[in-house]
């Protein structure tokens, strides 16, 4: 049951066309783990400009967003001629940096930007993303920007819905709702009711998004001026607003009241889920001695395991391996496992794959998880997939403990 609002993460691969190495091949398919670890190996082999683009990429995608708009000012202040395509990933980029920062003004100006440039390079399926993404960060141009205060460590029982998705209590003096937590949300989400009963700030937007019934539906936005999570306050939350139907499953009588999405999830730096349902923000951060294994996806974390680079959504019941993994490991998995068809839901409602249902190990940092019964699907789902799979929580209900931390961008199982 996933409420999505695409934020522009597509790269162009015109992007690349002026830039060669295996840096650039690895950041064109987000693979920004290796390209991170090739980098720093090769650095010497670039020339300045390239360097400044590829430390930009790698700056945001590891959640660096002010050092990485420092970086691409100085390539877009240089002297340099750059290509069109290459400026545009470049302001691409900036935009998602601003809209992380909270600074919705600046992320609107830069879609504008965009907007009256290069409009001749962008395709008619990537506009009209553009558009409605200009439509969503323009109606907040003048909201506050959201902050956050985290006054000791907050522990919180999750309760489990008849959905089968965790809830969080969250609370705007006097009343307190559950809202679903999850990081695959782009972002956070309101029905109507609710959003009034918390005293939020709504604002007509009209932006267009896949509702959880497989339908697309007109929202609007709302900023919260104040939301409470145990002795954790929240202000100026940006939600979106849908109408109470739009997250209504009447076929089982059940209604959400809200999604707590990645801008709070981001900005909480840490948060620990536990097996037993325990939702926690400790007041001190988690300290590892490995590599960073997290990574942004524009809004979308993602986890990096067995050499390969996979969307990580808490919100998933289960895991499921793309295209670019079953070509990876096409001669492990043809005739050893039978063929066979799944249906997978989205936004454009449930579609047939032909696949395979396999036994896989993954080795997240200095653990280990085995998987029985995982899909694979044979064919791409999209044509820009980049990612090896989706992990979802058939993976996280494995460990008694799961952090996420957002700082130093790691994933720990314990």
């Amino acid at each position: 049951m996933r409420i999505v609002f695409i934020l522009l993460t597509l790269i162009s691969a015109n992007a690349f066309g002026q830039f060669n190495g295996n840096v650039f091949n690895d950041i064109k398919s987000k693979n920004f783990f290796v390209a991170k670890k090739v980098y720093k190996q090769t650095k010497k082999d670039y020339t300045k400009t390239e360097q400044e683009f590829i430390e930009a990429t790698l700056e945001n995608a590891f959640n660096k967003p002010e050092i990485s708009n420092e970086r691409i000012n100085l390539l877009l202040s240089d002297q340099t001629i750059l290509p069109d395509s290459v400026s545009l990933r470049l302001y691409q980029l900036k935009t998602d940096n601003f809209i992380k920062l909270y600074e919705y003004e600046k992320a609107s100006e830069t879609i504008e930007h965009i907007l009256n440039t290069y409009k001749t390079i962008i395709s008619e399926s990537e506009l009209e993303d553009w558009n409605n993404s200009y439509k969503l960060w323009n109606a907040l141009k003048d909201a506050p920007k959201q902050t956050i205060d985290v006054a000791g460590t907050t522990r919180q029982k999750m309760k489990i819905d008849k959905a089968g998705l965790k809830n969080l209590s969250v609370s705007s003096e006097p009343d307190s709702v559950d809202f679903i937590f999850d990081t695959g949300a782009n972002l956070s989400t309101v029905n109507e009711t609710t959003a009034k009963k918390l005293n939020m700030n709504i604002i007509p937007a009209e932006i267009e998004v896949g509702s959880i019934t497989g339908q697309k539906v007109n929202t609007n936005l709302a900023i919260c001026p104040l939301l409470k999570i145990g002795k954790i306050e929240i202000k100026n939350a940006v939600f979106l607003v849908m109408k109470d139907d739009a997250l209504y499953i009447p076929q089982i009588d059940y209604k959400m009241n809200g999604i707590i999405g990645f801008p709070i999830i981001n900005a909480l730096r840490e948060i620990q889920l536990t097996k037993d349902g325990y939702f926690i923000v400790p007041e001190t951060e988690t300290k590892i001695a490995w590599f960073s294994n997290m990574a942004l996806d524009g809004l979308t974390p993602m986890i990096f395991m067995n050499d390969m680079h996979f969307s990580f959504d808490s919100g998933a019941s289960e895991s499921i391996l793309y295209n670019a993994f079953y070509t990876k490991h096409q001669n492990e998995i043809d005739g050893k496992y039978p063929p066979v068809e799944f249906g997978l839901g989205g936004a454009a409602g449930n579609k047939k794959f032909s696949g395979f249902s396999i036994s896989y190990s993954f080795d997240i940092l200095d653990k280990r998880v085995d998987l029985e019964n995982l899909r694979v699907v044979k064919d791409k789902i999209k044509n820009d997939e980049t990612v090896y799979g989706n992990i979802g929580q058939d993976v996280i209900n494995q460990f008694d403990k799961m952090t996420l931390n957002f700082d130093q961008m790691f994933i720990k199982f314990d």
